[in-house]
């Protein structure tokens, strides 16, 4: 009996997080096409208008907790939708500093417009799967996001922090 690629782990192309790097990579690419050639929005401003979606009133920094991102990176974001007229803000009147962000008319029409063309690439995706594989798979992704919670919440503490700006050296390791 072969092992499977999980089990083996015989090289990169067996890792799961590579696997699903180059799942996400692929598939996303087409969702890009279709964000920036048809609607002129990054796939980062899309997910930000998906999230939006619904949730009148966020705070940016709720925004980026809820889609595990920096809120560096979600203020850009933020602001380049604003440029677009995509999303509004409101300064709140107890707090001048603070503001709430949420879906303009234009953003709400892009929404609708785009929203069911990434459902029906998703669907295409998952038509690969019988309807009890894709539950199974959806149990199995809940299954796994929890266990790199566990995970995450235990190497934390004792991971090395990281050092993202370019043309720093490496330290020194074994």
């Amino acid at each position: 009996m072969s092992l499977s690629p999980s089990q083996r782990l015989a090289s990169v192309d067996d890792l799961l997080l590579y696997r699903m790097g180059r799942l996400s990579s692929t598939a996303g690419a087409m969702v890009v096409r279709l964000c920036e050639g048809g609607y002129g929005v990054t796939r980062r401003e899309w997910g930000v208008i998906a999230k939006l979606h619904g949730q009148a009133g966020l705070l940016p920094s709720e925004l980026a907790e809820q889609m595990h991102r920096d809120r560096a990176r979600t203020s850009r974001t933020v602001t380049a939708l604003l440029g677009k007229g995509l999303i509004e803000r409101v300064t709140l009147p107890n707090d001048r500093r603070s503001v709430r962000i949420s879906l303009s008319a234009s953003g709400q029409r892009l929404y609708e417009a785009l929203m069911p063309q990434v459902q029906a690439i998703n669907g295409q995706i998952l038509s690969a799967l019988s309807s009890e594989e894709a539950a199974q798979f959806d149990g199995l992704l809940d299954r796994l996001q929890a266990q790199v919670q566990v995970l995450q919440d235990q190497l934390h503490p004792v991971l090395p922090k990281t050092h993202r700006h370019r043309g720093r050296s490496m330290p020194d390791k074994p």
